[in-house]
């Protein structure tokens, strides 16, 4: 990893869009700057458990979490790098495309634009995944607190300080919280 100096950690769930919108100024950023991002799993539907939710909110984090869990065994299997070009990807697919990133056979045709192995979307069924994403999880709640969202930015390789949207202000602009 880059200086800590010249890396983030970028907090990110594949179905939120404010993400995706952050995720390409931050890849931007990235470039620009020559900071390194190491992207990290954030599950919506698993920081959301017990809450009442609408059910187009319950089906869009399962689509989720069901795209984290690829992404977990691209990152174990083939480095971050690869989590990267497969957000990229990922996210191209669903808030551009408007696609079912959840099912086996659109995260299939991921991988493959990817140049990743197509059988790593069987990650999408398979729990001990989660694994991976609650401990990427249990480091933003510890950085942030059980009340944070996504997406969320850490500076310093993670050890400095971090920000996500946690609402609007009186103007209707999203504003930011430094942890």
């Amino acid at each position: 990893m880059a200086d800590t100096k010249d890396a983030v950690e970028f907090y990110w769930d594949p179905v939120c869009p404010w993400c995706w919108i952050t995720s390409r100024w931050m890849e931007d950023v990235g470039r620009q700057k020559a900071i390194e991002v190491d992207w990290r799993f954030f599950s919506l539907r698993k920081i959301n458990e017990g809450r009442d939710l609408p059910e187009r909110f319950r089906v869009s984090h399962l689509m989720g979490l069901r795209a984290l869990r690829v992404a977990a065994a691209v990152r174990e299997k083939h480095g971050r790098e690869a989590v990267s070009k497969l957000y990229t990807v990922m996210g191209t697919r669903k808030h551009h495309d408007q696609a079912d990133i959840g099912t086996v056979a659109e995260l299939e045709s991921i991988l493959s634009t990817c140049d990743l192995p197509t059988t790593l979307a069987a990650a999408a069924d398979n729990e001990t995944w989660d694994k991976v994403i609650d401990a990427d999880m249990a480091n933003a709640v510890a950085k942030a607190g059980k009340d944070v969202g996504v997406p969320l930015i850490v500076l310093d390789g993670g050890t400095g300080p971090g920000f996500f949207a946690v609402g609007r202000d009186g103007n209707g602009g999203a504003y930011r919280r430094v942890l």
